[in-house]
């Protein structure tokens, strides 16, 4: 029996030392007995040192990583494939509605709030984030409060239903089918980069499988083998080479330009925000991130490549309730003394108060129009 069991077991065990930030550094139990075994736990403990500078208390984030929300457990979730698991995730509280929150909503609107859905991938969700109170949702969130309730007197919502891996298809998907019915007054995508890793792995976004459908796929037909039957047909082809990056940059259109209109039927503001990346920043690197980007420069020139088409075709569209803003290179201003990205495309605590901050010298003058 347990020969029959351990290929199950395993796979749900690989999949689930991700959750955490700390989790995904020092791998799994087996990694972790020979790191112990041939005196290699220095080195987790030197990349766990390395990632806290990405955070204002750095000292208190190499002790505390292992409970840092990262791959938040997914559950089946209708038309998008896979969401986030209500509950407590480390750090991370879900709502039984799938957004990060520690306190439901309701699908009718005060009449005094204004209403802002987040979406996008695991930096808008907040993977990495020390507290569920330092997402970029949150960190907005309280920036419209002190910012603009004293002159409005309106309460702000600001409410995120992200997922990592996900891309913009998944987004135009959950708009369409799930935010533009909970009476926003503007919907944010924080997106973009996933668009471009999945197609760099030479995946069709409109037609392939992200890592928990693939995880749920490996379960599906370990089940079937053990049981005498053949695995089912696979019916995802994944290309020979990456994806071109018109091809990339004319996909995520076509999904803003669909998402835009489901939330026009509603008399809602779409916001799409291409999200800064490792790959297409001018920032001087700290040394941390200069060894980062060393890690992965075979695949920068395609990353700005795609990131330019993207910014051409969004910056041509013209539709009634669309804004696109282009914050791919917000950190440009800051020096190799401040660490900022805890990876290529992720940010502690500090990157995400920057970026809402960021976010609302963007937005502000048009929630003061609405």
């Amino acid at each position: 029996m347990a020969i029959v069991i351990f290929p199950i077991k395993y796979t749900i065990y690989s999949h689930s030392i991700n959750e955490t930030l700390g989790g995904t550094i020092a791998g799994n139990k087996y990694i972790k007995f020979f790191n112990t075994f041939v005196g290699k736990t220095k080195d987790i403990d030197k990349l766990k040192k390395s990632k806290a500078l990405c955070y204002y208390d750095p000292a208190k984030a190499v002790k505390e990583m292992d409970g840092y929300s990262w791959s938040v457990p997914n559950v089946l979730t209708p038309f998008v494939g896979n969401g986030p698991e209500p509950g407590r995730h480390d750090n991370a509280y879900i709502n039984s509605m799938q957004f990060r929150e520690d306190k439901e909503i309701t699908a009718f609107k005060p009449k005094n709030v204004f209403r802002i859905f987040i979406t996008g991938w695991s930096t808008a969700y907040g993977s990495g984030a020390p507290s569920q109170d330092s997402t970029i949702g949150s960190y907005l969130k309280k920036i419209l409060i002190n910012e603009l309730t004293p002159s409005t007197k309106k309460e702000y919502e600001v409410i995120t239903l992200a997922n990592p891996a996900w891309t913009s298809t998944h987004e135009m998907i959950i708009i369409e089918t799930y935010l533009s019915e909970l009476n926003p007054d503007m919907v944010i995508s924080f997106s973009g980069n996933n668009d471009v890793h999945w197609s760099h792995s030479k995946n069709n976004i409109f037609r392939f499988r992200p890592y928990v459908d693939q995880y749920y796929w490996k379960l599906i037909n370990a089940v079937y083998k053990i049981s005498g039957y053949s695995s089912r047909h696979d019916i995802i082809k994944t290309g020979s080479s990456p994806i071109p990056p018109d091809v990339v940059a004319s996909n995520l259109e076509r999904n803003v330009k669909m998402g835009s209109f489901a939330l026009s039927l509603k008399q809602t503001r779409y916001v799409f925000i291409l999200q800064p990346t490792l790959y297409a920043t001018s920032k001087l690197l700290s040394p941390h991130e200069k060894v980062i980007l060393e890690k992965v420069k075979h695949q920068q020139d395609y990353f700005i490549r795609c990131y330019t088409e993207i910014k051409q075709k969004l910056n041509k569209l013209h539709i009634n309730n669309l804004t696109f803003i282009d914050e791919s290179d917000i950190f440009k201003g800051l020096t190799n003394d401040d660490c900022i990205f805890i990876d290529s495309y992720h940010f502690g605590d500090r990157g995400n108060e920057i970026i809402a901050k960021h976010i609302f010298d963007d937005i502000y003058k048009i929630i003061l129009q609405q």
